[in-house]
């Protein structure tokens, strides 16, 4: 489901009925300048494409050369990965006081605040 141009309590409803019954949910605006985009894919499993890394050799260099040769781009390798995406809900009660906030108040555009 994708939403855009919805009030906060339209888009807190349908992505309630969403994530109940495991159902993709996107929802985001523009407003001149700024913007925003959520996502909540319930659990999500992909697979991820790797370089496969080769043995370090018996001449134990060191270095970005040396890590950069044990890369094999001409190999890959499959990586099984697996997410968890919290409802909208959930999101937006991010409590932004304390300490344990401070880290993510840093990492946090002055826009998300703007749009709240």
């Amino acid at each position: 489901v994708c939403l855009t141009c919805c009030s906060r309590d339209s888009m807190l409803r349908i992505n309630q009925i969403c994530h109940k019954n495991g159902i993709k949910f996107f929802t985001g605006d523009v407003f001149g300048y700024h913007g925003y985009m959520f996502a909540d894919l319930g659990q999500h499993d992909f697979v991820e494409e790797k370089p496969k890394v080769a043995k370090g050799g018996p001449g134990g260099e060191d270095g970005p050369e040396a890590k950069r040769a044990r890369l094999d781009p001409a190999e890959t390798t499959l990586v099984k990965k697996h997410l968890e995406f919290c409802p909208l809900r959930e999101a937006l009660a991010v409590e932004w006081r304390g300490e344990k906030a401070l880290a993510a108040l840093r990492r946090t555009s002055p826009d998300y605040f703007l749009l709240q």
